[in-house]
């Protein structure tokens, strides 16, 4: 028997509210919930096998790639380990160089590692040592036949050495320069060496030397209100950087503008720092850095390059190459990483670039980088630093395989963290409790951890501590993590230098809790002949299939009512489309007559 005298429902669609009765057959009520849970993952895991991806992705879409990291290799595939360790290296009597280190260079014909700051030129042999003769003021350095050039600014001339400890004084006719490049003459006939002085003039000469021949006339770059940043060749194409675009010297003399963009976006960083990799000329822009393939085909990239919203952006303060990775130093604000990246071609992705967060230097600053094969077995990646008021000069050791090379050397800590899972529903409470890893070399001191950021966080908590475990095995999380989205982070460790743990796979566990779906389906009574009440309840669950308003739906058996507290008193709902339906209820009592029903489907909504 039906509460609130005949009733058994109350709803409300727009402005008008109507009480209904149930239909009952054979005294069951012709009303039922349906409870649909909707698709979801089950059991809820987090897995990630390889990270030679690189990091820039936040949401978790690509499987190989990441959110970010600091002082890690991801470019073995399927594996993560520590970078390598850095080297300081001062002056013999291991006192800090007299200034920022300006530039390094490699000069074969007495096979010395030159180093320039902005007081002093150095040479290398296990420490640096000042050369004998004082040379100030270096812009760049050169090496051209035997000797080696130093330039020194568009006010003091130049100086070459032909041992790179005792230098000469340039007595040529305009002996200033800014920056030195080698490449051919106009005509193409020989190698010549060629000087750029700021603001805007080029010129070549024969040998460069005080007996030699005189500096050729002086081609013009643009206008004088710009300096010249960098010479660089592509595809034998001479190249002129400036901080406001680039420019084409060709061989007939001809001076072309190539990127005229630049003019609106002025920077000293335009063309500050160039190098080359693979069939391509890597260079600085602004805070960013691009590629050029040919003498005008041109595409911004770079570690930070289209990296999705991981917060982060810097400077370019530094580039170099080997025969395998581009590395790029970034200055990041509090922080400098070198980046260590290549252009692989992937099956099913195309062309990628993958970029890995590989030293972090953090509060030093550095202004150049390079990279030096001292022997056939000793490649290194050197760079200038300053901390305070010491200025030094370090080193990391190139490898083809770092974990299977005896000379290379690790850093004591680094980390990785993965891309937000959000679960099926981002909404959606999930609940995590384990995680299972494959890590080989923990030992004694080489430790993995794992820690999480979840939801609002900005700093990571650990939830496995720190295990030397090898092989595959699972770890039970300090406490189970409740949260909409979560990223997991790898800690890697090491006690000594000479080895690093590595981690092959990873996945955590869990569950995920989707959010149930009630749906209302219910008979009502309009009579046994049409009357109009039955009239007045059909047209107006009509309205409730078109109206755009939410429906108020209360059980008077449960002493609910429209005019209560939503959740409480009434629920939301929405009419389900193809409803209502009119239908006729065939009663198997003796004698009864068919009741006329209006049939409804009303599928609860979350609305406050």
């Amino acid at each position: 028997m039906a509460v609130h005298g005949e009733f058994d429902h109350e709803i409300k669609i727009d402005s008008t509210t109507e009480k209904l009765r149930l239909i009952r057959n054979q005294g069951q009520v012709m009303y039922s919930i349906e409870n649909f849970v909707p698709e979801y993952r089950n059991p809820l895991t987090f897995t990630q096998r390889d990270w030679k991806g690189g990091h820039g992705q936040f949401r978790m879409r690509v499987p190989d790639v990441s959110f970010e990291g600091q002082a890690i290799d991801t470019t073995q595939e399927g594996r993560v380990f520590l970078g390598p360790d850095i080297t300081t290296v001062l002056e013999s009597d291991d006192t800090a160089l007299d200034s920022a280190p300006v530039k390094f260079c490699w000069f074969p014909a007495v096979s010395k590692w030159i180093c320039a700051t902005s007081g002093k030129i150095y040479l290398y042999g296990t420490k640096w040592t000042a050369a004998t003769t004082t040379v100030a003021g270096v812009t760049d350095l050169c090496v051209f036949g035997a000797y080696i050039f130093a330039a020194c600014g568009a006010s003091t001339a130049y100086k070459y050495s032909a041992d790179g400890d005792t230098w000469t004084t340039s007595n040529l006719a305009d002996p200033y320069a800014n920056y030195f490049f080698v490449s051919p003459d106009l005509a193409g006939a020989a190698e010549v060496l060629w000087k750029a002085k700021t603001p805007n003039e080029m010129s070549y000469n024969t040998s460069g030397l005080n007996a030699g021949a005189v500096w050729s006339t002086a081609a013009y770059i643009g206008d004088t209100s710009t300096n010249i940043t960098s010479v660089f060749l592509v595809n034998d194409n001479m190249m002129i950087g400036k901080t406001d675009g680039l420019w084409n010297y060709d061989s007939d003399g001809g001076i072309h503008q190539l990127r005229p963009d630049l003019a609106k976006n002025i920077s000293t960083d335009n063309f500050k720092y160039v190098t080359e990799w693979a069939s391509g000329v890597y260079f600085s822009e602004i805070n960013g850095m691009g590629e050029i393939t040919s003498r005008n085909a041109y595409e911004p990239m770079g570690p930070l390059h289209d990296i999705g919203n991981i917060g982060k952006r810097g400077d370019i303060v530094g580039m170099a190459s080997d025969k395998d990775f581009l590395y790029i130093a970034v200055d990041e604000g509090t922080n400098t990483h070198i980046y260590k990246g290549r252009e692989v071609y992937r099956e099913g992705i195309g062309l990628r670039w993958e970029w890995c967060p590989w030293i972090y230097l953090a509060a030093y600053t550095t202004a150049t980088l390079a990279t030096c094969q001292h022997t056939s077995s000793d490649r290194r990646l050197w760079f200038g630093y300053t901390t305070g008021t010491t200025y030094a000069t370090a080193y990391v050791i190139l490898s083809d395989n770092p974990t299977a090379d005896s000379a290379a050397r690790f850093t004591a800590s680094g980390f990785l963290r993965m891309s937000y899972d959000y679960g099926t529903d981002a909404k959606w409470d999930k609940l995590w409790q384990s995680a299972v890893l494959e890590v080989k070399g923990g030992a004694a001191g080489e430790t993995v951890a794992v820690s999480y950021r979840k939801d609002t966080d900005t700093a990571a908590t650990t939830c496995i501590a720190a295990a030397v475990t090898n092989g595959v095995y699972e770890s039970n999380f300090s406490s189970a993590l409740t949260c909409n989205r979560i990223q997991f982070q790898l800690d890697l460790a090491s006690n000594t230098n000479t080895a690093t743990p590595e981690v092959s796979y990873f996945q955590a566990k869990g569950v995920e809790k989707p959010t149930t779906t009630r749906i209302h389906e219910a008979v009502y009574s309009i009579g046994d002949e049409p009357t109009s009440r039955a009239e007045t309840i059909r047209d107006l669950l009509r309205v409730g299939r078109t109206t755009t308003t939410l429906i108020k739906f209360a059980d008077l058996r449960y002493n609910e009512k429209t005019s209560g507290t939503a959740g409480t008193d009434y629920v939301y709902c929405v009419m389900e489309p193809g409803y209502p339906q009119e239908i006729e209820v065939l009663h198997r009592d003796k004698g009864s007559t068919p009741e006329m029903g209006l049939k409804v489907r009303l599928r609860e909504v979350s609305f406050s």
